[in-house]
């Protein structure tokens, strides 16, 4: 099996990634900056944890990044670490040496090393808003208008991975994740979604934000099951996929929630996100064969659950239809 070194591996999309990959029987190495501090302690168990080589680094060392790849036999490399939306707009010089200088470090890193596959992360954030969007189902080639610090040093990333691909041979694949949610986001935009389980389902009050929004509910294990194929797939034509899970408006999932928890007390506020959510992934499903499982209702209950597992309280049940 193969040797796969995962940066942002012990936060959220990174720990569920790690899982599935020990569950193939992967030797695995998770790199980031803070690896005690993060959402792995609540994804893994004891036991999966210890099966994890743990490596505290900033993807900004060069040299500390090669040295690990070189002392593991690293073959494939998962590139999840990443400031998100309100960080970056906080403190732009170092999202620029986080998602730019130190991206090119991870490219120079599969390059050097002669990696099998560099799997990434972008985001539809580079899309802009609906309004710089002429198409209802965004497409895959569709012009970037990015409105963040965030959403440029995607596109920039965009960039340099195709550069990359085309003068160097590094073999990489990217997704543009949407509202990746579940146990473990406790960050970035899209935590507003695990927000909205958590809180219903540990019998607390709860405010809903952007109830104005119809959202792409992209439940992690969706997420980890792309980043999955990616590594596994021969090749492909594209270089970086959109992705769609499960279109819903926000208030339609709170609804959902409301029947699962009869009383619990939401208040729905208005507003949008002001990102776009609906995005063609026809090339997703045409190159990489793959097709979400974890349509909103089923996510969003395995979401509370687990929380309320967690907590030891017992299990909910999906509402009647």
């Amino acid at each position: 099996m193969s040797t796969v070194l995962v940066t942002g591996g012990t936060g959220f999309i990174g720990s569920y990634v790690v899982r599935r990959l020990l569950q193939r029987g992967d030797t695995v190495v998770a790199y980031d900056l803070v690896p005690d501090q993060n959402a792995i302690q609540m994804v893994l168990t004891p036991e999966e944890a210890a099966s994890v080589t743990l490596v505290r680094g900033d993807i900004r060392d060069s040299l500390h990044l090669f040295r690990t790849i070189k002392e593991h036999g690293v073959t494939d490399l998962v590139h999840l670490a990443s400031l998100l939306i309100p960080a970056c707009n906080e403190n732009p010089p170092l999202a620029v040496q986080i998602m730019g200088d130190a991206f090119v470090n991870i490219l120079e890193a599969a390059r050097t090393f002669g990696l099998r596959r560099l799997v990434w992360a972008s985001s539809v954030a580079v899309f802009g808003s609906p309004e710089d969007q002429r198409e209802e189902y965004v497409s895959n080639d569709a012009p970037h208008y990015p409105r963040t610090v965030y959403a440029g040093l995607k596109s920039l990333e965009e960039v340099l991975a195709k550069y990359y691909a085309s003068a160097y041979g590094v073999d990489s694949i990217g997704f543009r994740f949407t509202a990746a949610y579940g146990v473990g986001r406790i960050r970035g935009v899209s935590a507003f979604a695990t927000a909205l389980m958590e809180k219903p389902a540990l019998g607390q009050p709860s405010t809903v934000l952007y109830g104005d929004d119809v959202v792409d509910w992209e439940y992690v294990e969706d997420a980890a099951s792309m980043i999955l194929r990616a590594l596994e797939v021969d090749g492909v034509n594209t270089r970086i996929f959109n992705t769609r899970c499960d279109i819903r408006p926000v208030r339609e999932v709170a609804e959902f929630v409301k029947r699962v928890v009869p009383g619990a007390q939401m208040e729905v506020q208005g507003g949008t996100t002001g990102i776009v959510w609906k995005c063609d992934d026809s090339l997703l499903r045409q190159e990489l064969g793959f097709e979400p499982e974890w349509p909103m209702e089923r996510g969003c209950l395995a979401t509370m659950n687990e929380f309320r597992r967690r907590a030891n309280l017992p299990p909910l049940n999906a509402p009647q239809s």
